[in-house]
Order: C-alpha cells, then sequence, then structure tokens
C-alpha cells in the first residue's frame, strides 16, 4: 500500500495538457470584438473542463470514503 506522499502524489491533479486552442500569433490580427469573443469561448471550455474535474472529484471522494483500508 502506497503511503502519505505516494498516495498525494497519486491522486494530484495534472493538467499540463490543457492548451488554449486558438494560436497565440491570431491575438495580433484580431480586433477587440473577436478578441472578446474567444476570451469567452476559452473562458467556457475552462469552465467546462472544471465542472468535471470536480464531478470526477466527488466520485473519487465517495469511492475512498467508503473504501475500509
Amino acid at each position: 500500500m502506497a503511503n502519505g506522499s505516494q498516495l498525494n502524489e497519486l491522486l494530484r491533479m495534472k493538467i499540463d495538457w490543457v492548451k488554449d486552442e486558438v494560436p497565440p500569433w491570431l491575438f495580433t490580427l484580431v480586433d477587440k470584438t473577436v478578441l472578446r469573443d474567444l476570451t469567452v469561448v476559452s473562458l467556457e471550455r475552462s469552465r467546462a473542463i472544471a465542472e468535471l474535474d470536480l464531478k470526477a472529484m466527488d466520485s473519487a471522494l465517495k469511492i475512498i470514503k467508503a473504501a475500509k483500508f
């Protein structure tokens, strides 16, 4: 069985793979209205990912709390 620090590392959230879908060079070419719309899309995507992460954490917590160690 893993000790506390090993378990902590195993359960650590790793979100390095999340990237913005809009290439950075595009921001220099678009006007503020388009930039605002892209910002809204990016924030909505981030929110959806956060909601999925929270749902997964809640499920994991429920399972861990029910587990007999």
